[in-house]
């Protein structure tokens, strides 16, 4: 079928739905209501009405089909379940489907306004019967939704089933009304009590597991193709399908496994995509042949009239060799050679961005000769030479990042005249600037909204006088030098006097002061806070830490740091733009001794908190993906206090003198969990426990930790509180002393892991475990001789399994490793 015979048939088909309708209105191609000589479109009035809702139905002024969808009655841009425009041609151009929260059903018409569709709703989404009929009445497809999701029967769309677009506008009620919209003449919404027929209500859900999507050739009862798909727990999954041509011959079945496993994309096979009006397939637009997933021998693509349009040959995913570009008449217009999927000879068509056609000729690979740009709407924007692959005269479009482009002038490979700088749309300008031969001479121009906001001259390439714009910040020149660098509150608000978060001012190139309007201090309130710099650093006033998770100011005096101010940050999060501080911390000598100090790591953040320059105690907070944690440590009583703020519990550290030894124990909830004491290496133990052996410079060392936790559940429970005693703790030293080493571990160590309880593994050698009658079980003893050197033995089952003697501390860790693999392989022996 030719175009001009599907256009013809359009007009007839549609005569009927426009002969109804004495009296459309007219719009011009900008939609403003005109007269039928000056009109691109006409619209179906009245309006076809069911409930709350309008069906619109716009044509092209040759009766063509522009667009179909319901709208709210107050707003029709408002729009409910399904809505398709059409191109000129009268095919479908692009197609959404909204929530219906009006009406319980909805009905859809040919051109002609014979029935096309009715889709059942509920709670929004379809819910109960699809029927897609024949214009001769006879019902073509069948399908069921349950929640939105086909669940059984056949459907002219599946793979976007959940796809729906909210319409803000709509309200969440359901209007009794009739399934079938009536023609009215006046505003006055009339229902009937419609029939309902015997074969739309099914007796019984009969749930199935293969549902179909069905393409029919228009006005036919042929398929064009058929997918049956697996309805599973998630998205259904496409097992095969079959393509057939207008007189019904099978062009060709896929298999399952043929399509991509966890995609809806045939792998293996030919992709047809076709010229559809509301999704009955007029002709076939392209064929694409797929191997392994990615294209391979020839895409074919069609006019609307069957005649070949390009043939493009493809090899593992890229084009390859020549492609050929044929007119409506069957003739050869171009013929262009690709190579590694490159352009590599003849003249093409590339896009830009997906909004630029440019069209330029290729010699081995190379650019050269002319290249024309255009818009989607076929508008000359640019248009130059190129010479050995490289812009030599003319106008050019560079994309220079994601959305932001450049239309360069050039002359003989150098930048001239007036350069313009903008937004994905060439007419949202963001900047034009002036070169001469390349260099930056002459006017800046800077713009938002198409409104010009700042002007800056330029001499040889460096600024002279104006106002530089960048996102965030404009910075002022005079004469060649910065006076001025103001910060704004957003790149969207920044034109306003209330918009500037600060400004810092510079004399003779150097900054000289700061003037903030980004926090406000509880015990001194202004509407700004001046600091003022000397050799450019901080000597007077106000300055912020410039931080965004965290930020502080500090307040000096005659260049020396007086007080710090702060806040819960906690608290602020969300409050980066302007921040108020209510806590005030005192400096000496460079040091806060009274206040809270503040140290941001990697991934975590400790705040100490301080009191005549004795550290009293300090929170310790680590974040990660969809986790946040505090663990709150306190110098107390002659004890440490940890409480970890997710699970709600409260450890104490305390040591205690047994004989000649000092003994920590870790008390959760007034239970000792586990205790620890130095041991001399030599000094066997006959207690329950565990010997812990470990290497601090250059000779081995032990201790002997006696871990009170039988219950697995109890464990998991304690277990970060246990991680930290067991890692820092060091028998030696006094309460103070661990605390001061817990707070220096934390404010140095970037390792979340290691803080809260991961030995350190470089220095953790092996381990000796006593059972309850107090005799070696399962490890390794490590003894020392006067020579330095050291013996192994090691146990399993209270049994002596190996033993090694006078071993170099240079070489006992590497001997520890070969007994614990022979260990670990009697364990495993053991278990079978």
């Amino acid at each position: 079928m030719t175009l001009k015979i599907y256009t013809f048939i359009c007009i007839l088909t549609t005569a009927l739905s426009f002969s109804q309708n004495t009296q459309p209105d007219y719009f011009d191609q900008d939609w403003k209501k005109t007269s039928k000589e000056k009109a691109s479109f006409y619209r179906i009035m009245p309006f076809k009405r069911i409930g709350n809702l309008n069906l619109i139905e716009d044509f092209y002024m040759n009766k063509t089909p522009q667009f179909q969808g319901y709208s709210l009655q107050n707003d029709e841009n408002s729009y409910v379940g399904d809505i398709v425009w059409y191109d000129e041609n009268g095919f479908d151009s692009s197609a959404y489907q909204f929530y219906n929260y009006s009406v319980p059903s909805l009905t859809y018409y040919y051109p002609n306004g014979k029935k096309h569709k009715t889709i059942q709703y509920k709670d929004g989404k379809r819910d109960g019967l699809t029927i897609i009929y024949h214009q001769d009445g006879t019902v073509l497809m069948k399908g069921k939704y349950s929640k939105g999701q086909p669940i059984e029967g056949d459907f002219e769309e599946v793979i976007n089933w959940d796809n729906y677009r909210q319409n803000e506008s709509e309200k969440e009620t359901v209007i009794e009304v009739s399934d079938e919209p009536l023609i009215v003449a006046s505003p006055q919404i009339q229902t009937i009590d419609a029939p309902v027929e015997a074969s739309a209500v099914p007796k019984k859900q009969i749930v199935k597991k293969i549902i179909k999507k069905k393409i029919f050739w228009i006005n036919s009862k042929q398929l064009a193709e058929e997918t049956w798909y697996e309805v599973g727990d998630y998205s259904p999954h496409p097992i095969k399908q079959v393509n057939y041509d207008v007189t019904g011959k099978i062009l060709q079945t896929i298999e399952k496994n043929d399509f991509e496993e966890y995609r809806n994309d045939i792998s293996n096979g030919a992709v047809y995509e076709y010229y559809v009006q509301n999704k009955f397939a007029v002709a076939v637009k392209s064929k694409t042949d797929y191997k392994g997933k990615q294209k391979a021998g020839e895409e074919i693509k069609y006019y609307p009239n069957g005649k070949i349009l390009e043939i493009t040959k493809y090899s593992n995913g890229e084009r390859v060799g020549d492609q050929i570009v044929y007119n409506e008449n069957e003739v050869i217009t171009k013929k262009r050679t690709y190579k590694n999927g490159e352009p590599f000879e003849g003249n093409f068509d590339e896009n830009i961005s997906g909004i630029f056609m440019v069209n330029q000729s290729y010699i081995k690979g190379l650019k050269e000769g002319e290249a024309i740009v255009k818009t989607d709407k076929d508008s000359i924007v640019a248009k130059g030479i190129y010479k050995n692959d490289r812009a030599f005269n003319g106008t050019f479009i560079e994309k220079k990042q994601e959305d932001y482009h450049e239309l360069i002038n050039l002359v003989n490979f150098k930048k001239n005249g007036i350069q313009k700088v903008f937004n994905y749309y060439i007419d949202n300008i963001i900047k034009t600037y002036t070169c001469l031969n390349g260099v930056l001479n002459g006017e800046t121009v800077f713009y938002e909204d198409k409104i010009i906001i700042a002007k800056l001259e330029y001499k040889n390439d460096l600024p002279y006088e104006g106002k530089l714009v960048s996102s965030e910040t404009a910075t002022i020149y005079r004469k060649g030098e910065i006076t001025q660098e103001i910060f704004y509150k957003s790149k969207y608000d920044r034109t306003e006097e209330s918009d500037i978060l600060k400004s810092k001012y510079f004399t003779n190139g150097k900054l000289t002061k700061i003037v903030d309007h980004s926090f406000s201090i509880t015990e001194n309130i202004q509407e700004s806070y001046e600091g003022i710099y000397k050799n450019e650093k901080p000597y007077s006033g106000y300055f912020s830490a410039d931080l965004r998770e965290f930020n502080y100011v500090d307040y000096y005096e005659n260049g020396i740091k007086k007080y710090q101010y702060s806040n819960n940050y906690l608290e602020n999060l969300d409050n980066y733009q302007h921040q108020n501080y209510n806590i005030k911390s005192i400096y000496k000598n460079g040091k806060i001794v009274d206040g809270v100090e503040y140290i941001k790591l990697n991934r975590q953040f400790l705040s100490k908190y301080w009191k005549n320059g004795i550290l009293e105690s300090f929170d310790f907070d680590i974040f990660a993906v969809h986790y946040f944690n505090r663990f709150h440590f306190e110098l107390k009583n002659n004890s440490i206090e940890i409480t970890d703020l997710n699970k709600e519990k409260k450890g104490k550290i305390v040591s205690e003198k047994a004989g000649n030894k000092i003994i920590y124990k870790l008390i959760i909830e007034d239970e000792v969990i586990v205790s620890e004491s130095s041991l001399d290496l030599n000094n066997i133990p006959e207690e329950f426990g565990t010997i812990v052996y470990y290497e601090s410079e250059n000779t081995i060392e032990a201790k002997f930790v006696d871990s009170k936790i039988v219950n697995n559940e109890k464990r998991q429970e304690s277990d970060m509180l246990y991680g930290i005693f067991t890692s820092n703790i060091n028998t030696s030293k006094t309460i103070t002393e661990n605390f001061n080493t817990i707070v220096d571990n934390f404010s140095k160590e970037e390792n979340a892991e290691e803080k809260v309880g991961k030995r350190d593994i470089d220095t953790y050698l092996t381990g000796l475990r006593f059972n309850q009658s107090k005799k070696p079980e399962i490890g390794i003893l490590i003894l020392k001789n006067k020579n330095n050197s050291y013996d192994l033995k090691s146990f399993f089952n209270g049994k002596i399994l190996e033993e090694r003697k006078s071993i170099d501390i240079k070489n006992i860790r590497k001997e520890v490793e070969i007994i614990n693999s022979i260990v670990q392989k009697k364990m495993n022996n053991d278990l079978k």
